[in-house]
């Protein structure tokens, strides 16, 4: 359907109050691939819209969410609306408004840059790694991606904004000669850098390789008090949990563990949430209810100094400059000179975990590298726990960086005092 016609079918059911509208269409390039072999090529192109209608009064606001398909037309929405209002009613919530017309974003991207050719370099870029004799890439994934996006609401607020993400996915492989050693490999990026994909798929693969030689842990004696590193999915694990720690939503529901001026590390890092950053795929101008986005340092010195979220616990609260659900968390720290002590990387995790409440964090590890004060020795086979809220007090950073999807910062968290079992 165009957005003229639901429009037109929103405005005649008088039982809606406001609406939200965002229509997102997809221009992608997919590659797939079984070892270097390439065995499907297509170009994919869909348009998602959603609809939030809104049933409203002076005291409370009621909202349900509807997914406009290809299959409707005008008869067909409309019966969706109106179960929608239904649904909506039978859960309302305090009374909170809408997005006002203020300043429309009007952002259409002229790039008109061959996905396909982008695509078949990022290949190239992956497929140049693959130079080992006892490793190799099982499969290879890959989407190149072009979003334009809008956002309408009954307010007025009209946004126009674009996107772009390349996504790999790879199944490195290496053998010792008795067993073969997968590991899982996910890059994605806002940004174009076939060099930087290169060097990430020859990282994996060399984790392959350590993975395929990984001894127990109990064949090593550690020191007490080990520097141990965490990266990747269990960083941004962490990361995520201060940044919802210090939501507006978590604030409001009493839910959060630190107020403003609470002392959070020892260490005087800071923590900024931000809308955009160069890398991070979350990025964007707005939020989903249309808010442009506002910076927001939440934590400074290491004492946490402000919060942020969407507009409706932001109305809650009484906040005067809502920021928006910003997407993405920069952290700047000192960086620490560990590459000389003893330590343990974590490598990869099964599954990290962590509980927003009790603090617990961890999870099993499917591979870690000792440094033993001369070289690195590859492990598996163990599990490391902690409290995150303690853990946090003593906490370093690493001088390297990285960029993740929501996160841009050091690359590695260094804790002590982690039980290791």
């Amino acid at each position: 359907m165009k957005k003229n016609q639901i429009i037109k079918v929103l405005k005649a059911n008088k039982k809606i109050s406001d609406y939200e509208i965002t229509i997102s269409d997809r221009d992608s390039r997919e590659l797939f691939y079984v070892l270097d072999h390439l065995e499907i090529n297509r170009a994919v192109k869909t348009q998602a819209i959603t609809i939030r209608v809104y049933v409203s009064d002076k005291k409370t606001t009621a909202s349900s969410l509807v997914v406009v398909t290809s299959a409707d037309d005008e008869k067909s929405l409309a019966k969706k609306l109106n179960k929608a209002v239904i649904q909506a009613r039978s859960a309302k919530n305090s009374y909170y408004p809408l997005v006002s017309k203020d300043k429309n974003i009007n952002d259409v991207s002229a790039e008109k840059a061959d996905l396909n050719e982008i695509a078949m370099k990022v290949a190239e870029a992956v497929l140049k790694a693959d130079t080992y004799e006892e490793g190799w890439i099982n499969s290879t994934e890959i989407f190149v991606s072009r979003y334009q996006k809008e956002f309408i609401n009954s307010k007025g607020v009209d946004h126009k904004s674009h996107d772009f993400k390349i996504e790999v996915e790879c199944i490195p492989t290496w053998s010792n000669g008795k067993e073969e050693f997968e590991l899982y490999k996910f890059y994605e990026s806002n940004h174009i850098n076939y060099k930087k994909i290169t060097e990430e798929i020859i990282e994996i693969l060399e984790l392959a390789k350590a993975r395929s030689m990984a001894k127990k842990i109990r064949s090593v004696k550690l020191p007490k008090d080990l520097k141990i590193l965490v990266k990747n999915d269990m960083l941004e694990t962490i990361v995520d949990n201060f940044c919802g720690d210090l939501s507006y939503r978590n604030v409001y529901m009493k839910q959060n563990h630190y107020q403003k001026n609470d002392v959070l590390s020892e260490n005087s890092f800071s923590l900024t949430m931000k809308a955009e950053v160069k890398g991070c795929t979350a990025s964007k101008k707005y939020d989903r209810h249309g808010v442009v986005l506002k910076e927001r340092k939440l934590i400074s010195g290491g004492k946490v100094k402000d919060s942020y979220g969407d507009i409706q616990f932001g109305y809650y609260l009484k906040e005067k400059d809502i920021t928006g659900e910003l997407p993405v968390a920069e952290i700047r720290a000192k960086g620490s000179d560990y590459e000389n002590e003893k330590h343990l990387i974590i490598e990869s995790f099964s599954s990290p975990q962590i509980d927003e409440d009790s603090g617990y964090w961890g999870g099993e590890v499917r591979l870690a590298r000792y440094y033993d004060g001369e070289k690195y020795i590859p492990l598996a086979g163990f599990s490391i726990a902690g409290n995150i809220y303690e853990d946090i007090k003593k906490v370093e950073f690493s001088k390297e960086q990285c960029t993740m999807t929501h996160y841009k910062g050091p690359k590695y968290m260094i804790f002590k005092g982690i039980k290791i079992s």
